[in-house]
């Protein structure tokens, strides 16, 4: 499969040049698309050409072939999210095709603004900029949708898969259920 090339990050492109407010819909708020694999370009170019203002965290990657050549490739800092500013017929509008997985509310609206101004600086920098996991090896975190809603556990492994698992004490054992973060969220 070819790598495409980089999408803008941002639409329209002066989102973020002014400090004070978004050059963007006063009633729109901010929404956190879930994609797909490997769907984050696509979106973006669909959010575009419909006119809706988004921010895809774009960083180079290197790596190198199977005969040791290296290449590099622009990829989402956050794989499998793309933001999305607008109203709720904006919305909708993103959900058309089949690229979403889900559609994440933003309750603090003025934190993911502050987060995501953060991002962009850091992104501007020049400096080398990698994604971190909010949810360690050990963290200790709550299941906040599905069936398992409420539950408390621990993260056990990373990788392709993220495990949950729920530890009966008294014997020493435990049970685990494969989860993305965005179906937890860490406790104190």
């Amino acid at each position: 499969m070819p790598i495409l090339s980089s999408e803008p990050d941002c639409y329209p492109s002066n989102l973020w040049e002014n400090d004070e407010a978004l050059p963007v819909k006063p009633e729109g708020k901010w929404w956190c698309l879930h994609t797909k694999p490997r769907q984050e370009k696509a979106i973006a170019r669909d959010l575009r050409e419909q006119g809706l203002p988004y921010y895809l965290p774009q960083v180079v990657k290197e790596s190198r072939t199977p005969k040791g050549r290296r290449i590099q490739s622009i990829a989402p800092l956050f794989a499998g999210y793309v933001f999305l500013h607008g109203d709720d017929h904006d919305r909708v509008a993103a959900l058309r095709g089949n690229r979403l997985v889900n559609v994440l509310q933003v309750i603090d609206q003025d934190g993911l603004i502050r987060d995501l101004r953060q991002v962009r600086r850091m992104l501007d920098s020049g400096l080398t900029i990698s994604a971190e996991d909010t949810m360690p090896i050990g963290a200790k975190v709550r299941i906040t949708t599905g069936p398992l809603t409420g539950m408390v556990g621990t993260v056990i492994r990373r990788g392709n898969r993220d495990q949950f698992v729920a530890v009966v004490q008294f014997l020493g054992r435990g049970a685990t259920v494969d989860l993305q973060d965005w179906q937890v969220e860490k406790i104190a």
